[in-house]
């Protein structure tokens, strides 16, 4: 993998790293951001460990791959990418939500990256 596409892929990492932080540092911009309201109680807690969580995790998953040149470090957060663009589909349609495509989009385009990103390290191994 080049220097360039190493730092393209990194940008992503980057953006989910900072995106998790915010998830424990401030929830309620964060919820606003994703376009939902932070919820009370238990809920409270189940929507800041999760996002936290799975922003985190993307972004660690991002950084594991490029330091070790492992292509599954990469596929694997491709994967939650795809699956997300893809179960917000399945959201609009079975179940009456909006469609955000100012979401989606970044996830398709994400998942794109990554998994051609992986497909360089292959190569390269």
């Amino acid at each position: 993998m080049n220097k360039t596409l190493k730092i393209i892929t990194a940008l992503p990492a980057i953006i989910f790293l900072l995106m998790g932080i915010n998830w424990l540092a401030r929830p309620t911009d964060a919820a606003d951001a994703l376009g939902m309201p932070l919820l009370d109680g238990i809920g409270r807690s189940t929507q800041i460990g999760d996002m936290s969580a799975f922003f985190l995790g993307l972004s660690a998953m991002i950084f594991i791959g490029l330091i070790t040149r492992k292509r599954a470090w990469l596929s694997a957060p491709a994967l939650l990418l795809g699956l997300t663009a893809t179960c917000r589909v399945l959201a609009w349609l079975l179940h009456d939500a909006a469609l955000p495509m100012d979401l989606i989009a970044p996830e398709v385009v994400f998942c794109a990256l990554l998994l051609f990103s992986a497909s360089r390290l292959e190569k390269e191994s």
